[in-house]
């Protein structure tokens, strides 16, 4: 058996993101020499934060992660003090009559992003501080990973996790056909701290773990973020996003709060907690608005096996299936 390992090829992880910090873990699990190597220099040194929904996943992240990181698992948890295994389903609401359309059941949780790569780069060789410039490789053989900083890496294997914008798909493919596309859909995005208890109880009246509106040619929704204290709402944060169909330049701050604020109109209305929820946000909170973007996903030459990617470098999709049918190109 040992044997049969060595002769593993080792893999090289090109992004620490949440997909190639899973990634690797469950390929180390499965007895291969896995090195991640990731353009910043640290977690967090990306100020942006924002929160996941994991479900039918859960038991693929079981699968993946070793033993010792799944009994800490809660340290990602956005709300680590929640109990989840009996926490009520997510509502999802007609954004326009405020009637709940759906409620998701089963297990659940909330995760926060940059808990989530702190808990999975542990027990990881990851290279911070290290991006790629070339891939060079023969016919057969190892692959050889030139980095900006003018060092060079050897690897059997090369997998892209390295985003929507993946440098790794823009070598497989070039630029034309690696290149995202805008889409239709603007997204507000930002982690807000409210102002009054009474603002942050009625937001969690829902549902502790998120709540979703659906509304023609958008969605909102309401997720905790984070919480301090939790005999004390006011130390509570939580994760707010807005996605409509518009045309938005880039922007931040006030400017993106007013503009989202903007966005609830008598013709695009907003159903309850939700419209309080964005009309409550304070001036100071780190809101920016982003046109999103996608790829259409085409088939790539992985090179003889050598060369791949994954996660958001191999399908950029929109937050929904309602927002994908609405991007010209996809299939």
């Amino acid at each position: 058996m040992a044997s049969e390992l060595a002769n593993l090829p080792r893999i090289a992880i090109i992004g620490a993101g949440a997909c190639g910090v899973l990634l690797a873990h469950g390929l180390q699990k499965n007895g291969f020499k896995v090195t991640v190597y990731e353009k910043e220099t640290r977690i967090g040194e990306r100020t942006r934060e924002w929160t996941m929904l994991v479900h039918w996943a859960l038991a693929t992240f079981q699968k993946m992660l070793p033993d010792d990181i799944l009994s800490d698992f809660s340290s990602a948890h956005a709300d680590p003090f929640l109990d989840y295994e009996n926490a009520p389903p997510i509502p999802f609401y007609d954004g326009i009559t405020g009637e709940v359309v759906f409620r998701m059941p089963g297990n659940v949780r909330r995760i926060s992003r940059t808990r989530l790569r702190q808990l999975c780069s542990k027990e990881l060789d990851i290279r911070w501080g290290k991006t790629v410039a070339d891939l060079q490789m023969g016919d057969t053989g190892p692959v050889s990973i030139v980095f900006k900083d003018g060092s060079v890496e050897e690897t059997d294997l090369v997998i892209g996790t390295d985003g929507g914008n993946s440098q790794i798909r823009n070598w497989l493919l070039g630029n034309a056909a690696s290149k995202t596309l805008p889409s239709e859909y603007a997204i507000a995005n930002g982690i807000v701290k409210y102002e009054t208890a009474e603002q942050i109880a009625a937001l969690r009246e829902p549902n502790p773990i998120c709540t979703v509106s659906v509304i023609p040619g958008g969605v909102c929704f309401i997720a905790t973020q984070d919480v301090g204290d939790p005999s004390d709402l006011t130390t509570y944060t939580f994760h707010v996003a807005r996605v409509w169909k518009t045309d938005q330049p880039y922007s931040e701050g006030p400017e993106a709060i007013a503009r989202t604020k903007a966005s609830i109109t008598p013709e695009m209305p907003l159903n309850e907690p939700f419209r309080s929820a964005i009309m409550w946000i304070p001036e100071t909170a780190p809101l920016t608005i982003n046109q999103l973007h996608y790829w259409a996903t085409v088939p790539w030459d992985n090179r003889g096996g050598r060369v791949t990617i994954a996660g958001d470098a191999a399908h950029c999709l929109l937050p929904s299936k309602s927002h994908r049918v609405h991007c010209p190109h996809r299939s």
